[in-house]
């Protein structure tokens, strides 16, 4: 409960182990109790622990399948938010633009797309003042109000490598370009040490920074078709006038996102 209220991803993490114990203790207790089974209580605690798998592996199945013939886009193309909801009202975010302001960190553009009817991901694109970092802020509805907010840090080389950090949370499950050099980070929810991290990053790649020439909606949507494209060749993605009969994920895609689920739900880890 705190980790939801409060959007801090090691007490989500904690909860999920605990509640995994908890259904593995309870299910040893009931086949003691009722005399169900003679074996040593290891067995059945090892037992719990193998049921609540295969359930939680059935509904994360059943998700992944519903995602795949949904009309949820996977990768949403944004426009401009001229509806004035950019910030949400609360004193979180309130205290982030006002450290981005005194960072002397630019605004670009306030970036809107739309999920299904009435759900929508905004978008902040905020420049450092010597224009080689972008810091995209993007704000996640929650299921009971309100949002939560994800950090995607970016810099671009003379060669047209990416350096990106990131803490993104969702299940992605796909591939980036080689030429993109990702670092997620799903436990670490201030921007302020990720962008220290990303700053580090750059140093022991040894890019050579250059100021990014693109105006902050075409690169954001362009990196959208970008990756979309990438995984539909490799095969990720079911190719879009397949989708239809066939969903949009493919098995194999199925299989990484289910795995990319478990690594962040229980370790804090992603695939990339």
């Amino acid at each position: 409960m705190l980790g939801s209220r409060f959007s801090i991803p090691t007490f989500l993490i904690i909860g999920r182990w605990l509640r995994w114990f908890l259904f593995a203790a309870l299910f040893a207790y009931f086949l003691k109790a009722f005399e169900l089974s003679f074996r040593a209580d290891w067995v059945h605690l090892l037992t719990g622990f193998a049921l609540w798998f295969v359930l939680e592996t059935g509904y994360n199945w059943i998700a992944i399948k519903a995602l795949s013939r949904s009309e949820l886009p996977l990768f949403p193309k944004f426009y401009e938010n001229e509806d004035g909801d950019e910030w949400p009202a609360d004193k979180r975010f309130i205290e982030l633009k006002d450290w981005l302001r005194a960072e002397k960190y630019a605004r670009l553009k306030a970036l809107k797309a739309e999920l299904f009817a009435g759900t929508y991901l905004r978008a902040s694109i905020y420049e450092s003042q010597d224009q080689l970092t972008r810091i995209q802020i993007l704000f996640l509805p929650k299921r009971k109000g309100g949002a939560t907010a994800c950090y995607t840090i970016s810099t671009q080389a003379k060669d047209g490598a990416r350096v990106i950090t990131d803490n993104l949370f969702l299940p992605y499950g796909g591939y980036y370009p080689e030429s993109w050099d990702m670092c997620r980070k799903p436990l670490n929810g201030s921007l302020r040490s990720l962008l220290a991290l990303h700053r580090r990053r750059v140093l022991q790649i040894k890019v050579e920074p250059t100021p990014v020439e693109d105006d902050a909606l075409e690169e954001l949507n362009d990196q959208q078709r970008i990756l979309e494209r990438l995984n539909t060749e490799i095969g990720f993605l079911v190719p879009r006038p397949r989708q239809e009969e066939e969903g949009k994920i493919t098995s194999d895609g199925c299989y990484r996102l289910w795995k990319e689920m478990w690594l962040l739900a229980y370790l804090g880890r992603s695939c990339a």
